[in-house]
């Protein structure tokens, strides 16, 4: 897996969309920061967006002649997002802990607002792997999708958050529940849409033609 993380400096436009990575880690830092979380949880995708660049770029590897005919096609196409999903999911979690630490000054002020962040942030994950799960291979109809869930989610987020006060312990909880439950459906999805040819929508318009 290291020497696959390597290869993707390999990728299309590898320096272009690591600029933009960083781009969106920043301004979902800002969002994090800045943003009210009670009117729009959906927001908080601003900065998962940093990781999805990431995903992109080692999916472009795909259209290698040499890693289709290798066992590397196999693992770009369903180890690669794993454990950047992952590894994003960590990020995520941890820098939004960081920041509302810091916004509050004290323990029993982060402890308030902690669990109730940790939960919406598990279930916005929840719905970012769902769309990962399907996106390279239903291009149009996974984006339409993403888009409708990502707008019922800042409703039913509200709902639930306004009728339940999650504790630091319960937040945390239901958000590794969401990214296991996530991680697992994404494996068997990849695994059952595996041999479906991808998407042509899904890559850069100059790759299309290798596809």
């Amino acid at each position: 897996m290291i020497n696959n993380f390597k290869l993707i400096k390999y990728g299309y436009q590898f320096k272009l969309s690591m600029v933009c990575s960083v781009l969106f880690m920043l301004m979902g830092i800002a969002v994090l920061s800045f943003f009210d979380f009670y009117k729009g949880p959906s927001m908080y995708l601003v900065f998962y967006c940093s990781f999805l660049f990431v995903i992109q770029v080692s999916n472009t590897l795909t259209a290698s002649g040499m890693i289709k005919s290798s066992p590397r096609y196999r693992q770009f196409c369903l180890g690669m997002p794993r454990v950047i999903n992952f590894i994003g999911f960590l990020i995520t979690v941890s820098v939004l802990m960081v920041i509302r630490l810091i916004q509050k000054g004290t323990i029993d002020g982060f402890m308030k607002c902690a669990g109730n962040e940790l939960a919406a942030t598990g279930f916005m994950y929840f719905i970012c792997l769902l769309y990962m799960a399907f996106v390279y291979k239903f291009f149009i109809i996974s984006v339409i999708l993403f888009c409708i869930s990502c707008s019922f989610s800042n409703v039913l987020v509200n709902i639930i958050i306004h009728t339940y006060n999650f504790t630091f312990g319960q937040g945390i909880g239901i958000a590794f529940l969401c990214m296991a439950v996530g991680m697992a459906l994404l494996e068997i999805i990849g695994r059952a849409v595996y041999k479906i040819p991808p998407s042509k929508l899904a890559q850069p318009a100059s790759l299309r033609k290798y596809m």
